[in-house]
């Protein structure tokens, strides 16, 4: 990773290349092994995705997949050699790195750790059920609210969103755990082409009433409620998002991760 030889970075980026291509096609084989309606069905506070036979340098991935589909925390669980390892991620409103001492103290799992966001662990097989038991009834009796949508940190016009307003944001980085990049409401944008990428993601051109248009990417979307809007609804909307410098081509330009839609 520091070597400053031409040839080594050729041959090393692309092996990582390669490898990370790899990994994305067994990452959407399991999602699509994975039934979303039946989860939907389900309706439960908290996730939880038990497969005895997953890659487990997958079940991360995996987990934030789940959380950000249905927005809700999610664990996902599968057997490595003679134990169970789980992967956690989790929403703003509760926090998994607490729920994982409540779980020790308990012995519900053997060994764990985290933050408020996300965290793992390993259990015995038997426990999975009263792990589910337990944390549905501890996500209830902290009295948190499950619809975390709609939640945003400013209004902004769509006129400020320029190259000048992200340096200013990204001045209160470095991002990360406790410190999120802002969320935002923009109102009054019109969709008015979209893409979409790997059957599975929504590049956008939105029009605001007045100024420029903005490009908008909405990540794993498609078939998903977020997504029906954006491919169907043809008057204004008021769309969530985060703001990105986006590089490409050593070329940079603004785009918006949206994030919700309100109506």
């Amino acid at each position: 990773m520091s070597t400053d030889n031409l040839e080594i970075i050729k041959d090393r980026s692309n092996k990582l290349i390669a490898l990370n291509n790899k990994r994305k096609i067994i990452e959407q084989n399991i999602l699509d092994k994975i039934d979303f309606e039946r989860i939907k069905n389900e309706n439960k506070n908290i996730i939880i995705y038990y497969k005895e036979n997953l890659n487990e340098g997958l079940i991360g991935i995996i987990a934030s997949r789940l959380k950000d589909h249905f927005n809700k925390p999610s664990i996902v669980i599968t057997k490595s050699n003679n134990k169970f390892k789980a992967s956690a991620r989790s929403t703003l409103t509760y926090n998994i790195g607490n729920l994982i001492k409540l779980l020790i103290d308990n012995k519900i799992i053997d060994s764990g750790g985290g933050h408020n966001m996300a965290a793992g662990f390993t259990m015995k097989k038997n426990n999975i059920k009263l792990l589910d038991k337990f944390i549905q009834k501890d996500f209830l009796k902290k009295n948190l609210d499950n619809d975390n949508t709609n939640n945003y940190d400013l209004e902004i016009s769509s006129s400020a969103i320029k190259t000048k307003y992200t340096y200013g944001i990204n001045k209160l980085g470095p991002f990360g755990n406790n410190n999120f990049l802002p969320i935002f409401l923009i109102k009054n944008l019109r969709v008015i082409k979209l893409d979409v990428i790997k059957n599975k993601h929504m590049s956008t051109i939105m029009k605001p009433d007045t100024g420029a248009s903005i490009r908008a990417i909405c990540f794993n979307c498609l078939n998903t409620k977020l997504g029906h809007y954006l491919l169907n609804y043809k008057k204004r909307i008021n769309i969530i998002a985060q703001i990105h410098e986006n590089i490409w081509n050593n070329k940079k330009t603004i785009q918006l991760n949206i994030k919700d839609v309100i109506l």
